[in-house]
């Protein structure tokens, strides 16, 4: 798919922080990360921010479904965390991260990465 330097762009910083997240949770789900780790690193990410800048360009393009998933999830997972933790424990982000994994997989099936990271240098 031909992207434009913006596009891609969005592409590179969605999927970062994907990737980001999904590694989080891994270290949640093998007890590496506590939970004020946790809370940290999910601000650290400011999927707010991406949000804000992205969420014009994903509405209106359904083939960026997957980015959209993505950044939907992080941002939830940043503001509802601690009725998250609280209803459902820390293992409910199993299924978080499994449905950011898929999104992620599916990301690298559609679009070229390294062509977009080699683009970027």
């Amino acid at each position: 798919m031909g992207l434009n330097q913006a596009d891609q762009e969005m592409v590179k910083d969605i999927t970062r922080m994907g990737v980001r997240a999904a590694v989080l949770l891994r270290g949640v789900m093998v007890k590496k990360v506590d939970e004020e780790t946790l809370r940290w690193g999910l601000q650290e990410l400011a999927a707010g921010g991406l949000m804000d800048r992205y969420m014009p360009v994903l509405v209106n393009h359904p083939e960026y479904a997957h980015l959209l998933n993505i950044l939907h999830l992080v941002f939830s997972l940043e503001g509802q965390l601690d009725f998250q933790i609280e209803e459902y424990g820390l293992d409910s982000l199993k299924d978080d991260m499994q449905e950011i994994n898929f999104s992620l997989q599916q990301i690298g099936d559609q679009f070229d990465l390294q062509e977009i990271a080699q683009q970027a240098i």
